[in-house]
């Protein structure tokens, strides 16, 4: 099935600038939908349910007790998105953990696509009171593939629980790739995220997160590489609406050749959130002078006992720095190369499966050795 695609996707909150161009983005092209596509379960622990929401009598979309409909979380990449998934996934696939339970084993869904492939997915994780969940996800085809493959999940962490929950992005440089993601947190609750987008050709990433909760939390980590003509388009939003809630979000990444990137952060410090703290940082590294880089942190606040705090640092090498590893037999073209694992490697040190990491550093030493 061919479908052709109109959308209008990681909009901001609240509008800027139209010179700008980053109020949203616009995705206008057609993609073939034919299901194509290897999906793996591995090493599904003790404590861990995994299932088809739509062959559950008792979910239907929502959790099982039936205080939150896990299906009306916000995603990051908005309304048309999600419609767009709505209309072309058949089912979605729903990981829970049980009760109390601390599972320290990842659950791992592997997606292995080829040139041609085309299908989109949704995922539900929801963690029980006082549990502890990880779930690795890893995308990935040949470096030349073609292809569309969008995911979209949702997070549900109640009291004290928290959900960790990795994302490795290692598909072709051809594809189009979307990964709309929405989380909910409750009191004491915790969702930990870390994202390395490293291919792809067209990606488009949307996070929302609602702390709704008293001491509720969000950790970001997201690592990027950009090179040739790779585009990246992201949008985060942490809504804060639970007293003394907190998030963090580190975005770390380099642009080569031609690439395009634009980030959107945004920090929402409602009001009753009193006590509440959110910090958000940014360091791109530009590796080309063909590169195009838009960032827009924002910080919205309708609360006074609040914190709220962002920075970014975007720019090449500095002749100081390159002068010192020159001085010590490195080319220019080589420090480039060490100071963006440097940057890609503080993300990928917050994975503690080997066989991810593993995954990556291969990615990347192959990109860097094409560059040599």
């Amino acid at each position: 099935m061919e479908k052709t695609l109109n959308l209008k996707i990681n909009c901001l909150p609240t509008l800027t600038w139209n010179f700008l161009k980053l109020n949203r983005a616009e995705v206008n092209e057609s993609v073939v939908l034919n299901g194509r596509g290897q999906s793996i379960i591995q090493n599904i622990p003790n404590g861990v349910i995994v299932g088809n929401t739509d062959n559950c009598g008792d979910c239907n979309g929502c959790d099982r007790d039936g205080s939150e409909k896990i299906k009306d979380i916000a995603t990051g990449m908005g309304e048309e998105a999600d419609r767009f998934f709505s209309e072309v996934c058949d089912g979605t696939l729903m990981v829970r953990a049980k009760r109390g339970m601390e599972i320290r084993e990842p659950l791992c869904l592997d997606y292995r696509l080829g040139s041609g492939d085309g299908t989109a997915v949704r995922q539900e994780i929801i963690a029980e009171e006082g549990s502890t969940v990880t779930v690795i996800m890893d995308y990935t085809s040949e470096r030349e593939d073609r292809g569309f493959f969008g995911v979209q999940t949702r997070l549900h962490a109640r009291k004290g629980a928290v959900i960790r929950l990795i994302k490795i992005e290692l598909l072709g440089r051809n594809y189009l790739h979307f990964d709309d993601i929405g989380a909910l947190v409750e009191d004491g609750g915790a969702v930990e995220l870390v994202q390395m987008e490293l291919g792809g050709g067209r990606n488009y990433v949307g996070v929302n997160t609602e702390l709704a909760g008293y001491k509720s939390s969000f950790t970001g980590h997201t690592g990027y590489l950009c090179m040739g003509s790779q585009s990246l388009d992201m949008n985060y939003y942490i809504g804060h609406s639970g007293k003394k809630s907190e998030s963090s979000l580190i975005v770390r990444g380099a642009l080569k050749d031609k690439a395009k990137k634009n980030f959107r952060g945004t920090i929402d410090l409602k009001h009753g959130a009193k006590g509440a703290c959110g910090d958000e940082q940014e360091e791109t590294l530009l590796l080309s002078e063909g590169v195009l880089n838009k960032t827009l942190p924002v910080i919205l606040c309708d609360e006074d006992d609040v914190e709220g705090s962002h920075g970014a640092t975007i720019g090449r090498l500095s002749s100081d720095i390159l002068f010192y590893m020159q001085s010590r037999g490195m080319s220019p073209g080589e420090a480039e190369i060490l100071m963006t694992k440097a940057k890609l490697n503080s993300i990928r040190n917050q994975i503690t499966d080997e066989k991810s990491i593993g995954r990556i550093q291969h990615y990347m030493e192959e990109a860097f050795d094409n560059e040599r």
